[in-house]
């Protein structure tokens, strides 16, 4: 397995959780994971046909990594409807 595709998984793992964290009653975990993983892979995308996306770790760009997986997430959290309490 690359190193590269480690990052990127860690990446997305963190950005998930971290979501979850700030808004734990929105959508489910899973929806996160797909959220971070779609802003990855856009923050890549931007930052390969920009050549901007701040430095290099390896062949990822952790700044447009991170914006990307932000904006997927608050796009998540403004679509997905409350999860309602069990009583």
């Amino acid at each position: 397995m690359s190193p590269g595709l480690v990052l990127a998984i860690l990446f997305v793992l963190i950005g998930a959780t971290v979501a979850g964290l700030v808004r734990p009653r929105r959508g489910s975990f899973l929806l996160a994971l797909v959220l971070a993983a779609a802003g990855v892979i856009a923050g890549e995308l931007v930052a390969i046909a920009t050549h901007i996306g701040g430095p290099e770790l390896g062949v990822l760009h952790p700044v447009a990594d991170a914006v990307g997986i932000v904006l997927f997430e608050i796009t998540g959290a403004v679509l997905a409807p409350a999860r309602r309490r069990a009583p």
